[in-house]
């Protein structure tokens, strides 16, 4: 298998001509954190780049998103482009009901991308907008700011409807800090209000192998359990080029699957 075009080459990739190294030179003259989202969108640069997605008059809640989507694309870029495309065989093992971490103490790359297998996972922006196909998540995992006796900071920005047609994107963004004993928790059997974690919610969508996450509690187990499996299991990670061919990214990555 091959990883998909990420949603970092169709919209953020051309930040790295000027915008990134731009918004890198007027953090370290001004002595900004740019791990610290908070302190990263009020550097200029940030602002400026923000321009090439949002409106002047755009709803505050998008502009939220994009400002996350700038935020979660520089670290992409600023710890390498770590891009994980996980097999379908890996992602059903991850969706499962429930998922046994042991006593594994929480990791993860400090910024990378997870790319799933097209059109298994869907999920929607809101509850009274429809479901679509999910691509992947930016996740950043940090412990610059936790809670007081957190484990970690972690950031989700999931990527909805991606399609090479389609000029935009729907993004749901997701933050929390995280204890070791929370980590056990959260990714042993996620809550949803109806029915059992990671049931499709489509008519028809279970004959067609699809999942879906419908709560954020979902959304954090699959991710928590992702990067598990990324620490945990090395032997199913397989290095491989980028492409050429239409369709498929041009980034080198991680193929996720079984031996």
């Amino acid at each position: 298998m091959s990883a998909r075009v990420t949603p970092y080459e169709m919209f953020l990739e051309s930040l790295e001509a000027v915008a990134f190294p731009a918004i890198r030179a007027e953090a370290a003259q001004r002595g900004t954190d740019t791990r610290r989202r908070d302190q990263f969108v009020l550097l200029g640069h940030v602002g400026a780049a923000l321009e090439q997605f949002v409106s002047d008059d755009a709803d505050p809640d998008a502009i939220e998103e994009y400002a996350e989507f700038v935020y979660q694309g520089y670290q992409f870029w600023e710890y390498g482009c770590r891009l994980y495309a996980f097999a379908e065989s890996v992602t059903k093992e991850l969706t499962e009901e429930e998922y046994d971490v042991g006593a594994w103490p929480f990791a993860g790359p400090p910024a990378c991308y997870l790319q799933f297998p097209y059109q298994r996972l869907w999920s929607r922006v809101t509850a009274e907008s429809p479901y679509e196909p999910v691509d992947g998540c930016f996740v950043v995992v940090d412990d610059t700011e936790p809670a007081p006796g957190a484990g970690a900071h972690l950031r989700i920005q999931l990527v909805l409807g991606l399609r090479a047609d389609r000029p935009g994107v729907s993004l749901v963004s997701y933050r929390t800090d995280l204890t070791p004993t929370e980590v056990h928790e959260i990714a042993h059997r996620p809550w949803r209000d109806e029915g059992h974690p990671f049931a499709s919610a489509i008519p028809g969508g279970e004959k067609k192998g699809y999942r879906t996450l419908a709560t954020t509690s979902e959304l954090e187990a699959l991710v928590i359990r992702a990067l598990h499996h990324l620490d945990v299991h090395h032997d199913s990670l397989r290095a491989a080029d980028g492409s050429n061919a239409e369709g498929q990214t041009h980034l080198a990555h991680t193929v996720v699957e079984h031996g």
